[in-house]
């Protein structure tokens, strides 16, 4: 009885800490920057287009970021990466049973760059540049992450 009232007493401690709670995301896609009456986040965002989404994390604070998203190869793109919300942050992701090379330095990606196996944690100012290769077709984008504070640079438009 009384580890139950210690381990009770931690989760009260730690849930008053926001360890473990759950953040909230809302998000828009080529609009201002969201608010809590703004779509919120229940499943990965397709970037299936040349866009913008600009979110909005609520947990113990408010974290704001604009995600850029352009398809450079404008021919008939069939697959696309995905952007995913885990706790306080955002991942790039790519769909399975793909090739996908990628860099974060700016360069264009070759057969050579960097294997995209697990998501791209987008914490951080980045720049990825992607090529997925799927049945002899090639697929070609970039992803720019600019983390920002509302006022300062997230009322930017695409």
């Amino acid at each position: 009885m009384k580890k139950l009232s210690i381990l009770l007493a931690l989760v009260m401690v730690f849930a008053g800490m926001g360890i473990g709670a759950a953040a909230s995301v809302f998000y828009t896609v080529n609009a201002p920057m969201p608010t809590e009456k703004s779509t919120p986040y229940t499943a990965p965002i397709t970037l299936n287009k040349t866009m913008q989404i600009k979110y909005m994390i609520k947990d113990n604070t408010t974290k704001y970021g604009i995600i850029n998203h352009e398809i450079t190869k404008k021919k008939n793109q069939t697959v696309f990466p995905l952007i995913s919300f885990n706790g306080t942050v955002a991942s790039l992701i790519f769909p399975e049973n793909l090739t996908v090379y990628y860099t974060v330095n700016g360069k264009q990606p070759t057969n050579k760059s960097a294997i995209y196996t697990s998501p791209i944690i987008l914490d951080k100012n980045m720049i990825i540049k992607y090529l997925i290769v799927s049945n002899n077709t090639t697929y070609t984008g970039i992803v720019k992450h600019t983390p920002c504070k509302f006022g300062k640079g997230c009322n930017l438009r695409m």
